[in-house]
């Protein structure tokens, strides 16, 4: 039966069919070869509904949202412009600035891609401009938009937090310092690279007091959007649900009428554009959700885990293995499909050496999250690749101590989990 079950969903891999529908094409091929044929089929056809069927689930469109209102809005504008403020002075300054964006953004949208798009559609060609290297740009911008979905609010965050039952307000708070941590080595990588090639902040003159003022309050209400949504949470005034609902209506708020830069026409492309995103969500997750019950009932995260531990029972090296999978599923399956797919194993296997659910939880997002920048399947790497106009060598090569740099972050939190747990148990 998983023999069937898993060469349906190759085949329809290789056919480039959705993750989804590989999916939900392998469980079926598998149907007529259980136990209890019918009853059976029924029950796990259920299990895509119920799967859904979840009140943090419904945070996902409203966050998708959020994003993507705040970025039709004009409002990345206005954090690049706070982001200049603090870094123009500096070697590098717009490639810091372009960090320090990713960053602010990330904090809005939970989005890699949507990160990457809007920060990337202004500060590659600006950086282009004040004569940096376009695929060095292309790949800087890249980098950083990783960093999306790890500082909260994030969509896998939440995939995670409800497949595996971890809290999702914990979830949110172990992702500050990853995501921060990941923010600062893309900065001293920038530093490094503007001193090595004269990249020089061509301001022609310093901003002054007036001026800084006038940046900061207009930009106000776009930096006071997450600390109102995670402030809220983590203060248990709302949910995380409540706080994409109150995120979207604070958007329309602010972009509508006190920015006056949202039509109704955007509006109306923000809400098709979240749908249609979570609605592939939503299916993958559940067909995702009754092939982990199939290896379930078969027992197969057990025989995976005790196979694993019968050759090591090392935590660094079983950490190792699982963040070399990690590294490989990142490069061909979307972040969400693979935790719905291979987070019941893999947090199986990490729970027996001692590593908590929730400190996996952010290793896993982290690991993944990186996978958006590296090819064949990584979206962000194609969408910077485009707005810096770079070919795929080039790009590759500019790439790599990029990437390398962000590893060494999954790499001190696997060695070190304390510095997810830390926040989450400091605000307990």
């Amino acid at each position: 039966m998983l023999a069937v079950l898993l060469l349906t969903m190759l085949v329809a891999a290789c056919l480039t069919m959705p993750i989804g529908m590989a999916i939900g094409l392998g469980c079926i091929a598998a149907f007529p070869f259980m136990s209890n044929g019918a009853s059976m089929s029924v029950m796990l056809s259920q299990s895509i509904v119920t799967a859904i069927d979840s009140f943090s689930m419904l945070s996902m469109p409203f966050f998708m949202m959020v994003g993507t209102l705040m970025a039709r809005g004009g409002l990345a504008n206005k954090l690049i412009k706070v982001a200049d403020v603090i870094t123009h002075k500096m070697p590098g300054g717009l490639g810091m600035a372009a960090v320090v964006s990713c960053c602010f953004f990330a904090a809005i949208s939970g989005s890699g891609p949507a990160t990457c798009a809007t920060i990337g559609g202004i500060m590659i060609a600006a950086m282009t401009a004040q004569g940096y290297d376009e695929t060095y740009a292309g790949c800087l911008v890249g980098g950083g938009s990783t960093i999306g979905p790890v500082i909260p609010p994030s969509i896998p965050m939440i995939t995670y937090g409800v497949a595996m039952g971890v809290s999702i307000t914990d979830m949110f708070m172990g992702g500050i310092i990853p995501g921060l941590m990941m923010g600062l080595i893309l900065m001293a990588y920038n530093f490094y690279i503007a001193k090595k090639r004269g990249y020089k902040s061509k301001v022609d003159h310093d901003y002054t007091a007036k001026e800084v003022i006038h940046i900061l309050w207009d930009a106000f209400p776009a930096i006071l959007m997450p600390i109102i949504v995670l402030g809220g949470i983590y203060s248990g005034i709302f949910t995380a649900t409540e706080a994409s609902v109150i995120g979207v209506a604070y958007s329309v708020i602010v972009s509508g009428l006190i920015y006056k830069s949202l039509s109704f026409k955007d509006f109306c492309k923000a809400v098709f554009d979240a749908g249609v995103s979570a609605a592939t969500i939503f299916m993958t997750f559940g067909v995702a959700n009754m092939f982990a019950r199939i290896l379930s009932m078969n027992n197969v995260p057990d025989m995976i885990s005790n196979a694993v531990l019968s050759i090591t029972s090392s935590r660094l090296l079983i950490m190792l293995l699982l963040n070399i999978l990690l590294i490989i599923i990142g490069m061909f399956v979307n972040t969400n499909s693979a935790i719905v797919l291979f987070g019941p194993i893999m947090v199986t296997i990490a729970g027996a050496v001692g590593v908590n659910p929730l400190a996996f939880g952010i290793i896993m997002v982290t690991n993944l999250c990186i996978g958006m920048v590296t090819p064949p399947v990584g979206s962000c790497f194609y969408i910077s690749q485009k707005l810096s106009h770079s070919s795929f060598d080039k790009m590759m090569k500019e790439l790599i101590p990029v990437v390398g740099l962000l590893y060494l972050i999954v790499i001190l939190i696997s060695c070190f989990p304390q510095i997810v747990t830390f926040l989450p148990e400091l605000l307990r």
